[in-house]
């Protein structure tokens, strides 16, 4: 079932001075982390009370500010001596960047508005996926930030239909009804897989003095890991909630057609934190104005920092879509172990990563955040 709401409460205590020493069981520990992820997309009202952000690009900007932070190790239980070991965050910050850009485009809003092509079902859709996958996999790299030994512990106890406390909250928030399909973000093969690497990872970086040491020697393992991750983010969430959507399918396939594939939003992924793929472009060139002109940045890099899917790809088609994921990791990887690439992206991710108290100050209309009366 959906929520009738996009309030929850906390059940965080707010009484100075009273933490004393405690021992969690794995639902306690899985809750705590599940909640700190569910506070980082919403407001405080009041006491104890949130509403999630309702505006959708400024949420997603809120979920870019997280994976980036997380990346970089900035955000609770980071270690900046590991920078880089959560290798997906970077790149899913980069995506879910470019997830915020088409809900900000003009042509969005007015398709939204006119509900051409259903388009207001496909950005629901699209929103939809974008929250979710955010629900489920922060919460792994959260948990494996605080214990790695409770993380290993507790993941297959991972159930959010046994989070008594959460519960409730969880059920209130848009689209929980995709919880059954998600298998109530339960782990997978794939998080088993992706975490399982890390202490090798870690491990190699703790070896190494130098950031560029640290990268090259674990940069195997690296890219196995965010392929894992890629999997667990496409596969096993956002095929199964947004892309097997009629609306978005019809959509996409909409925008193949020989008119509006010239008039539709530029899916160019770039590896930035600039909205338009041009300004990058700019920058690569060194050419334009003001920021553009800072170009240099990006002048020296052994690649272009963007990728547009391959000609013929079908999105909503998994495999087709993975193809361009991989091309995707691949360029990512081939920067992350340049050294002007590694300084290139980690410096947009730390713009991105000011995002985090985004708040929706364009559209916001009664068919965002659909939801479903409790029964």
């Amino acid at each position: 079932m959906s929520g009738d709401s996009l309030d929850w409460r906390s059940k965080t205590n707010t009484n100075v001075g009273s933490c004393r020493p405690a021992q969690c069981n794995c639902i306690q520990f899985l809750q705590i982390y599940q909640q700190e992820v569910m506070k980082r997309v919403s407001n405080l009202v009041s006491s104890n009370n949130y509403e999630l952000e309702p505006g959708y690009e400024a949420r997603a900007r809120r979920i870019s500010s997280v994976y980036a932070k997380i990346f970089l190790e900035t955000e609770v239980g980071g270690d900046p001596t590991l920078l880089g070991r959560y290798y997906w965050m970077g790149l899913g910050a980069f995506a879910s960047k470019t997830v915020a850009m088409v809900f900000s485009a003009f042509r969005s809003q007015t398709a939204y508005l006119t509900g051409m092509l259903n388009s207001d079902d496909a950005l629901n859709a699209f929103a939809k996926g974008n929250l979710w996958l955010f629900m489920d996999i922060s919460v792994w790299h959260y948990l494996w930030s605080a214990s790695p030994t409770s993380f290993a512990k507790c993941k297959g106890q991972r159930n959010t239909q046994n989070f008594v406390d959460l519960r409730t909250s969880m059920n209130n928030m848009p689209w929980s009804s995709s919880l059954s399909k998600l298998n109530y973000l339960r782990v997978t093969p794939e998080i088993n897989s992706a975490f399982g690497l890390l202490p090798s990872i870690e491990s190699k970086f703790k070896f190494k003095s130098t950031t560029d040491g640290k990268f090259k020697a674990a940069k195997k393992v690296l890219l196995t890991h965010i392929l894992y991750v890629a999997v667990q983010e496409q596969k096993n969430i956002l095929q199964k909630i947004a892309w097997e959507d009629a609306s978005l399918q019809t959509n996409v396939k909409s925008q193949r057609g020989w008119f509006l594939s010239k008039v539709s939003i530029n899916q160019t992924l770039a590896l930035s934190s600039d909205y338009n793929v041009n300004t990058l472009k700019k920058r690569r060139k060194g050419t334009g104005r003001g920021r553009e002109r800072l170009g240099g940045d990006a002048k020296s890099l052994p690649e272009d920092p963007w990728s547009a899917p391959p000609k013929g790809t079908i999105l909503e088609n998994y495999d087709s879509r993975m193809v361009w994921i991989n091309k995707v990791a691949e360029k990512y990887h081939t920067l992350m172990l340049d050294t002007d690439g590694r300084e290139f992206l980690i410096s947009e991710l730390r713009v991105i990563a000011t995002w985090g108290n985004s708040r929706e100050t364009g559209w916001i209309f009664p068919s965002s955040n659909p939801t479903l009366n409790l029964k």
